[in-house]
């Protein structure tokens, strides 16, 4: 398992069907939230109105690349 830290650029390679269509797409690490199986929040996956007011997507550490 890759270990991320806040702020690294990573590329989603997988996604649950929560999440599909983001593939392929480039976001910044936000957060990390050890409470909740260490889902990884990341930002700038959807555009900045809709991550407002939706939140920023979250995935598993195998669903994620280092850019």
């Amino acid at each position: 398992m890759a270990g991320y830290r806040v702020g690294d650029r990573v590329t989603v390679i997988a996604a649950d069907p929560e999440n599909a269509g983001t593939e392929g797409k480039t976001g910044t690490v936000y957060s990390i939230e050890p409470g909740t199986g260490g889902l990884i929040a990341v930002k700038g996956i959807d555009g900045r109105v809709s991550e407002a007011i939706k939140g920023y997507r979250a995935y598993t550490a195998d669903q994620l690349r280092k850019a």
